[in-house]
């Protein structure tokens, strides 16, 4: 009888997303810090990963991931169960992103304007946290210098729709939703940025898919 119950009252609510994630919001809603802990576990690499590949600055990426699990601990109350707490989260780290790229713009024009030095300057930090190649030629360290070069270069969309599509295997409904756009336009903005990093990268590598 309860199973009964339970299936009658899912089928009232074909919106609702089952989301293992769900629940550790709910608690993480109460002030239960054990289920922040568990999600923050669960999700923190990924989130890096995207957040660094989109900026390339080690010291940004560590800042904003930080950040977007603050607004996910402050805001846990807000989600909504009929989306998945994955797309939630990546519209949050990707709006980190953009509004920093947003900002590091604004420094550049303040440097190309005379305005006074920065120690902290975003853009002072992603010149320090790009490498030169090694002495000795590391093609490894080589290749990932380009590849970062040539991602850098892309539109923000097209580098966002790219990162969570090929190294975070989102789909491209998900993504669609992240980004606030539809999946035709997800589609192209990927397939642009893949024509993009080919015409960037073909000259220095023989190998590219």
């Amino acid at each position: 009888m309860l199973a009964g119950t339970r299936c009658d009252t899912m089928a009232e609510k074909p919106g609702k997303i089952i989301d293992p994630d769900g629940a550790l919001l709910k608690r993480i809603a109460r002030g239960d810090d054990d289920a922040f802990k568990t999600l923050f576990d669960r999700h923190y690499r990924l989130a890096y990963s995207v957040i660094y590949r989109h900026l390339g600055v080690q010291s940004a990426a560590e800042d904003l991931v930080q950040e977007a699990f603050l607004r996910v601990y402050r805001n846990a109350a807000k989600w909504e169960p009929s989306a998945k707490f994955s797309t939630w989260f990546y519209t949050i780290v990707s709006n980190l992103c953009l509004n920093f790229k947003r900002d590091r713009a604004r420094d550049k024009l303040r440097l190309l304007s005379g305005g006074p030095d920065d120690e902290g300057n975003p853009l002072e930090q992603l010149a320090g946290a790009t490498d030169p190649p090694s002495e000795d030629g590391d093609e490894r360290q080589r290749k990932s210098r380009l590849i970062a070069e040539a991602m850098e270069s892309l539109p923000e969309n097209q580098r966002m729709a790219l990162i969570l599509s090929k190294y975070e295997n989102k789909s491209y409904e998900e993504i669609a939703k992240v980004l606030d756009t539809t999946v035709a336009a997800v589609k192209s903005m990927t397939a642009r940025a893949r024509v993009a990093l080919r015409e960037k990268l073909s000259k220095h590598f023989t190998d590219l898919e």
